[in-house]
């Protein structure tokens, strides 16, 4: 049965997502079950480089093989699903290599509430690198902190599952308005404020 959510503790299993390509066939995957060569066409590349990459992906645990099916000329077609819903990588252990590859993916993740922020404010918000930074490490924390509520079934997509996610680790930091670096408390003050 799929996992609805996993969060990823281990260095060696975030290892194998530090490559994108394969980031996007795990957010392939979770939508529906896939075929090598499908993957392949939707991806622009070539049978063998993405069974190169469900080969990595299999070994990790993140994929399996979900169904096969006889085709008529008896070839066998083996549909690749993942084993959850959505991953999450819990950036606050991994050695600082491995952080790093991922801080990309944080540092958007946390503009983009930092925007949506100023957007119920009406309040814009300037943040150093350094600020930016720190309120993704917070938001990541939170996030993961977060998660064990959803690790029952799921009955919407996975994106409904993200963005619930997401919204919960943002009321608690509302919530608690002491969390976020200075020099964003003012904002979560004024958001929490509007949001009552």
């Amino acid at each position: 049965m799929k996992k609805t959510v996993e969060v990823i503790i281990e260095p060696e299993k975030a290892k194998v997502l530090v490559d994108p390509m394969r980031r996007e066939m795990i957010r392939m995957l979770a939508e529906r079950p896939m075929t090598e060569k499908e993957l392949a066409e939707s991806l622009g590349l070539s049978d063998p480089s993405v069974g190169h990459h469900l080969k990595i992906l299999s070994e990790a645990g993140l994929v399996r093989i979900g169904r096969k099916e006889v085709e008529q000329h008896g070839i066998v077609q083996k549909f690749y699903e993942t084993n959850a819903l959505v991953y999450f990588i819990d950036e606050r252990i991994m050695p600082l290599e491995i952080e790093r590859y991922f801080m990309a993916v944080s540092l958007e993740r946390a503009r983009g509430a930092i925007a949506a922020l100023s957007a119920l404010t009406g309040r814009l918000q300037h943040v150093s690198t350094d600020e930016l930074e720190e309120f993704a490490k917070t938001l990541n924390s939170v996030i993961v902190s977060v998660i064990p509520r959803y690790s029952r079934s799921w009955r919407g997509s996975r994106e409904e599952l993200i963005n619930t996610i997401y919204r919960e680790a943002l009321i608690h930091l509302l919530q608690k308005a002491n969390r976020p670096p200075e020099k964003l408390r003012d904002l979560f003050l004024d958001a929490r404020k509007r949001s009552k």
